[in-house]
């Protein structure tokens, strides 16, 4: 794709159709030109130039020089003041239905009823872990049986940027976690903004958030061997997720911290 071409595609996203977004484009790029010239530029038909210019024009974003012995000619809004005004306009729209929906949301929330979802398949899950990870006020706590998943689906950078608010993160995982270099980096990495444990006996996937929320999972598989892939319950029932951190805290209390673990190396 093209500069221009990439140009246009980002207008379109700012509420532009296509051919506004062509003629707008092209004129920023010619300064001052004429419809045809608009049109060459542009790709614009001749015949659809001019309505394209009239509703740029109503916008403010289009200068006519009209005359009644020449062609009209024709210049840009400097896209710099039309930028800051659209960011302004977006801002404003932005709090403003943020605001409203998070009533509603507010107020259907005494409607809830504590739920119990089933998640297959790693998108699903790590999809949630996510949304759960962002919506966290307070603590995570994650116990994973395969730490390279939480590079692998982008996890420790959703919790690099959630570890700048959040009064603790703690990750603990078994032997299993770390017996392999590649593993190991992972943890490692994630220790410089978490606290990361080892168990001796861990084989599941748990995230618990503010003692709120609970996902708890397993790799699953068959008689044999066979791998079915990631499975997971999803709650918001309160008590089940105070239950699992208490499970959850006593287990970190009885493992290792990362450092005092011997490991593999390349």
């Amino acid at each position: 794709m093209s500069f221009t071409e990439d140009v246009i595609e980002e207008l379109k996203k700012l509420g532009f159709n296509e051919y506004q977004a062509k003629v707008y484009t092209a004129l920023v790029g010619l300064g001052v030109a004429t419809a045809s010239e608009i049109s060459q530029a542009s790709g614009v038909p001749p015949n659809k130039v001019y309505s394209v210019i009239d509703t740029l024009k109503k916008r403010g974003l289009v200068l006519a020089q009209e005359s009644d012995t020449s062609t009209n000619r024709y210049r840009p809004r400097s896209p710099d003041s039309f930028m800051k005004e659209l960011r302004t306009d977006y801002e404003t729209t932005f709090k403003k239905t943020e605001d409203k929906l998070f009533a509603l949301y507010e107020r259907s929330k005494k409607a809830f009823i504590p739920e119990l979802w089933i998640l297959r398949g790693s998108q699903a899950v790590f999809s949630k872990i996510k949304e759960m990870i962002m919506d966290a006020n307070n603590d995570i706590s994650i116990g994973i049986d395969s730490p390279f998943d939480l590079h692998l689906h982008g996890i420790d950078q959703v919790l690099s940027e959630a570890s700048g608010h959040l009064k603790s993160i703690t990750i603990i995982t078994g032997k299993d976690g770390v017996d392999n270099p590649g593993e190991v980096n992972v943890l490692k990495s994630l220790s410089e903004y978490t606290d990361v444990r080892v168990s001796d006996n861990f084989h599941a996937i748990w995230v618990i958030i503010d003692s709120l929320e609970i996902l708890q999972g397993t790799y699953a598989q068959l008689e044999g061997g066979i791998e079915l892939g990631v499975m997971a319950t999803w709650s918001d029932n309160q008590a089940f997720a105070e239950l699992w951190k208490r499970f959850s805290d006593s287990l970190w209390e009885n493992a290792t911290p990362l450092d005092k673990m011997k490991l593999p190396t390349e």
